[in-house]
């Protein structure tokens, strides 16, 4: 029998209200959108994903969530900097890909941590781990999108 595995993809409620909504839901993912006025979340297997996001207060709702369901593949968490702060705080967070900007911006939102950092936490891996867990071949060298480079790396904790 076919099981179909989704992505799970937990994200604060700015990230979700910048997506344009002719794209809302994220297709082929749970969707999970974190606020703080999300007090009483419906139960995972009550949603429709294809339709709406899981609302929940917070990160370790939003896991336990997850924890009940088992058709879930891989949880990504997608922004901003304050879920990004609180993922990366959670012992199972075990793995960190990144999109490293190779231009400066004047902006007021940065990744909450460097890497691959001073305190060897998290060690940046080569283009076969990179390609093994994301299960397809990822480009490595340095891409540019309009006159943006960038570089994807993945960082494993030890």
């Amino acid at each position: 029998e076919f099981r179909r595995v989704l992505f799970r993809s937990i994200m604060g409620r700015k990230t979700w209200d910048s997506i344009p909504l002719r794209f809302r839901p994220l297709k082929g993912r749970v969707n999970i959108v974190l606020s703080r006025s999300h007090t009483t979340p419906k139960p995972l297997p009550e949603i429709d994903t294809d339709e709406e996001p899981l609302r929940v207060a917070s990160l370790s709702d939003a896991l336990k969530a997850l924890e009940t369901s088992n058709k879930i593949g891989k949880v990504f968490v997608i922004g901003g900097a304050e879920i990004y702060r609180m993922a990366i705080q959670e012992q199972a967070t075990k793995r960190i890909l990144l999109t490293k900007i190779l231009s400066d911006f004047d902006c007021d939102t940065f990744f909450p941590i460097s890497l691959p950092g001073d305190d060897g936490q998290w060690t940046k891996k080569g283009k076969k781990e990179l390609d093994a867990w994301v299960g397809e071949n990822v480009a490595f060298e340095e891409q540019e999108e309009n006159g943006i480079k960038y570089v994807y790396e993945m960082y494993e904790k030890e």
